[in-house]
């Protein structure tokens, strides 16, 4: 039982070989009918020829019907320059419906003749006028009735719809075997592949679709990149969800140990030694931002990022102590600050610590673990303002950023520039600066060394 694409197939087939016959119908019905008119004068012809060889140019009124018949007319006459003459006389009654077709002078096929003739009332005749070619008269006068041409036309209607069914049905067959074969049975595969795949994104084992033309070979190559791309993409989904349930039972005990660390830091805020004083402070909020961190991470992986508390922020300030905090256990990193008068932007100013530490963090680790170096890292950071944008460039002279992995930069879990990477950073410091209305984007890469800048709005 034919369904879906295949029955729609035949079915456009065969319409579409039937629609081309009724486009061509009017020119063969109008042929068909010319053909008629002119047998039925070359017959009367042929009746004038016999008459002519009889003695004295007549015949009985017995063969004068027996003529009539054969010739299926009802009466012929002929025209000579100066008189007419009957030579086979009306057989039937002639009434005054008399339509005249002079085949002489008639254009083009009689498709509208024909249409005519199919829908003629009854009781009509024609008087067919020719110009004979086995006699010697001028004109010859053929009275046919009508209704013999419309039983003619309206069988050959039936027979020519018979012969376009017969005709649709075999090609519309054919076209379809031929189709189903290039076509139909390769999309059904592919659509039982994609079935089973939706049943099982996840399976690593993805079976090839044969196909015989090269948009199937297309189509079955971009199925199968995808299918691998949704696979990898359902287990790395499992990987984080499994990544998630671990890091939320870390938490749980990495948040007690900070507390812990926490009270420690408030009883070193009271110690009277100089150097204590200096570093408790900074510890304190290192610590808490770690607390923050371990939260965030976890805030992560759920639908709604958490809103920024959005203030007025001075940069330069910020980019130094965030920068402090990324080049720690970086002494031999040379740390530079360009900022180009006071720049205040509508911001968090965690989060934009946030941003450039990680921005930092990456630069430095980047310069450590390049191997052969000849000269002495270097990280520059400037502030400055475009338009509406207050802009925190990061550069360094490091390695760069690897070629193969900056179109998947900015995805989380995608790889990592830094050897021991995670690659979650750039995606965190993305978030966090498109929740601010800003962005962060690299800007250049090369050999020589990369740059990232974030655009947050100014003030």
């Amino acid at each position: 039982m034919l369904s879906g694409l295949r029955s729609r197939l035949l079915a456009l087939t065969t319409g579409f070989v039937l629609f081309a016959t009724l486009l061509i119908y009017p020119v063969l019905a109008g042929s068909f009918r010319n053909t008629w008119l002119m047998q039925r004068a070359q017959a009367a012809e042929i009746a004038a020829l016999a008459v002519e060889a009889a003695p004295d140019g007549r015949v009985s009124d017995e063969l004068s019907l027996q003529l009539l018949t054969q010739a299926q007319v009802v009466s012929v006459a002929v025209q000579e320059q100066d008189f007419r003459e009957q030579i086979l006389a009306p057989s039937i009654e002639i009434g005054q419906d008399l339509v005249t077709i002079d085949l002489r002078t008639e254009p083009g096929f009689g498709i509208l003749g024909a249409f005519s003739h199919m829908f003629a009332p009854e009781g009509r005749f024609l008087r067919i006028l020719v110009a004979p070619k086995m006699t010697q008269d001028a004109e010859m006068e053929v009275i046919v009735p009508e209704v013999a041409l419309k039983e003619g036309l309206l069988a050959f209607s039936r027979s020519l719809l018979l012969v376009a069914i017969i005709i649709s049905v075999v090609v519309g067959a054919l076209v379809y075997l031929a189709i189903y074969r290039l076509v139909v049975q390769p999309v059904r595969l592919l659509t039982r592949g994609m079935v089973r795949f939706a049943n099982t994104p996840e399976a690593a084992d993805i079976e090839p679709v044969p196909g015989h033309t090269d948009e199937m070979k297309q189509a079955n190559s971009a199925l199968q990149s995808m299918q691998k791309t949704v696979s990898a993409a359902f287990r790395q989904r499992k990987r984080l969800a499994e990544l998630g349930e671990a890091v939320a039972k870390i938490n749980h005990d990495l948040r007690n140990s900070l507390a812990a660390a926490q009270i420690v830091s408030e009883s070193l805020s009271h110690s009277e030694d100089p150097r204590v004083q200096r570093a408790a402070p900074r510890l304190e909020r290192a610590i808490q931002r770690a607390v923050g961190l371990a939260e965030a991470t976890l805030r992560y992986g759920r639908a709604e990022p958490s809103a920024p508390n959005l203030s007025v922020v001075n940069l330069a300030p910020t980019v130094e102590e965030a920068a402090a905090e990324g080049l720690a256990g970086c002494d031999e990193i040379e740390w530079q600050l360009d900022a180009r008068g006071q720049v205040t932007a509508m911001a968090d100013p965690e989060h934009v610590h946030r941003i450039v530490a990680n921005l930092v963090r990456n630069a430095a680790r980047a310069i450590k673990d390049q191997k052969d170096r000849t000269c002495p890292g270097k990280i520059t950071a400037r502030v400055s303002r475009e338009a509406d944008k207050a802009v925190i460039e990061i550069s360094d002279n490091g390695p760069g950023v690897p070629p193969k992995i900056v179109s998947q930069l900015f995805q989380p879990f995608s790889g990592s520039a830094s050897r021991g990477g995670a690659g979650l950073g750039l995606a965190i410091a993305r978030e966090l600066a498109r929740g601010m209305k800003g962005d962060v984007e690299l800007s250049s890469n090369g050999a020589a060394g990369a740059a990232f800048k974030l655009r947050v709005p100014a003030v």
